[in-house]
């Protein structure tokens, strides 16, 4: 069996203009990309052209490699950052929620708990019908491991909004979620 090469090492053959460095980095990444901008976009379509276009300028943006930690990292910003412009572009806007303190009712160990025992289908299926802003929120914190202040800033809100959007999405989800598994508790 062949060593992988590091993406590191996918860098310099690319900065040599090597196209097999240019392919074997798409192929590495470009399905996780996809379904990180397809997240956000929900249109098959627009995110193979989002997902295009980020390679497209990572790749044209070498003399920025040098501040590249994580290849992945960077294209999966890129790309959730360009998904973000069209939909603003498409006049799809969020609109900032009042910031409000959410006090921890003590429900958040049972949601944890449930969410954890559902099957991921169904998950990503209540989450797919979530809109707008909350299901940006949700498809950021939970998907893409990015922190409430990361969500706060990519969608230009405040970490306090993020938040209150993850929690009424959180709930909503939850509801959604019992009424499929027809649970009374």
């Amino acid at each position: 069996m062949q060593n992988q090469l590091s993406d590191k090492d996918l860098l310099a053959m690319c900065q040599s203009g090597n196209e097999s460095g240019f392919a074997q980095l798409y192929h590495r990444y470009a399905k996780k990309i996809f379904n990180s901008i397809y997240r956000v976009l929900s249109n098959q379509e627009e995110s193979e052209d989002i997902l295009q276009e980020t390679f497209v300028d990572f790749f044209s943006r070498s003399d920025k490699w040098h501040l590249v930690l994580s290849v992945e990292a960077w294209l999966r910003r890129m790309g959730v950052n360009k998904a973000i412009s069209l939909l603003r572009k498409n006049k799809q806007y969020f609109t900032p929620v009042d910031d409000l303190e959410i006090q921890d009712d003590g429900e958040d160990e049972l949601l944890e708990k449930e969410w954890r025992e559902c099957r991921l289908t169904d998950l990503e299926a209540v989450i797919d019908q979530l809109t707008g802003v909350p299901k940006m929120v949700v498809n950021l914190y939970l998907f893409e491991n990015m922190s409430h202040d990361e969500v706060a800033e990519t969608l230009g809100m405040t970490a306090v909004a993020v938040r209150s959007q993850y929690h009424r999405a959180k709930k909503k989800i939850y509801e959604q979620l019992k009424e499929r598994y027809n649970y009374a508790g």
